[in-house]
């Protein structure tokens, strides 16, 4: 039996909506995983504040539907973590809910983010001494390999100074030979994470409250984790690592 004309064409726009999500284009599935580096060389206000107004930009795509979760880096984030945010934003369904009440209900559940983002931000420096970005990255790699993703972003608040029992990079002369020999170190011991795919982005690189980083030091710095990302399989450009944010995927 063949359908009308008006029928069939009827059919077919509603066919086309589902496959479009409803008018609109289908995003793809996105988690985005926030690192804050809670030591006393990043305790300073204004970069606190930074991280914040920072954090907002990255909250305002993940609530348009996806998971975010957020953890800290500090001398041992592996025993401390505890994955204070871990939110899932669905994205809005003329089908199921009116458009004013999903927006209602998304900036209620953004302000809450939000306000666990300010918790995490305002703790003071414990008074343990040193930063492991390094062990905060095997967090990043739990997270990524918990969640089925199309689009995987790391954001990380931090100087990017580590200062481990590993490795203290205010000291460290980090020349090409010498990060290739911590990366092949990290990788032979099981602790160079998977970050395949990973989009990165780096806020707070060389913004120190003790002062006293040179120019030189910090480009290096820079270098290594520049290698580093790109040996875990992950992608971090230059321009997404910076005092600031200026754009991120």
């Amino acid at each position: 039996m063949r359908l009308a004309p008006r029928r069939l064409l009827a059919l077919s726009v509603f066919m086309a909506m589902l496959a479009a999500g409803c008018g609109g284009e289908s995003t793809p599935a996105r988690v985005t995983m926030v690192l804050f580096d809670l030591s006393a060389s990043t305790s300073a206000e204004a970069i606190r504040q930074q991280y914040m107004k920072d954090f907002a930009k990255i909250l305002d795509t993940a609530a348009t539907g996806g998971v975010i979760t957020a953890d800290i880096i500090d001398d041992n984030p592996l025993a401390h973590s505890s994955f204070p945010i871990n939110d899932s934003f669905d994205r809005y369904d003329s089908l199921k809910e009116n458009k004013l009440d999903y927006e209602r209900r998304i900036h209620r559940q953004r302000d809450a983010v939000i306000k666990k983002a300010e918790t995490i931000v305002r703790t003071k420096p414990s008074g343990r001494r040193g930063t492991s970005v390094l062990d905060g990255l095997q967090l990043a790699e739990r997270v990524f390999s918990s969640f089925e993703a199309d689009r995987k972003l790391l954001v990380i608040f931090s100087d990017m100074i580590e200062q481990s029992k590993r490795y203290n990079f205010a000291g460290e002369n980090l020349t090409p030979a010498r990060i290739e020999q911590i990366i092949a170190r990290e990788r032979s011991s099981g602790r160079l994470p998977e970050l395949h795919d990973v989009e990165v982005c780096v806020v707070g690189a060389g913004a120190t409250g003790t002062g006293g980083i040179s120019t030189e030091r910090l480009h290096a710095i820079r270098e290594f984790w520049l290698r580093y990302f790109e040996a875990a399989g992950a992608n971090l450009p230059k321009q997404r690592y910076g005092s600031s944010l200026l754009k991120c995927p």
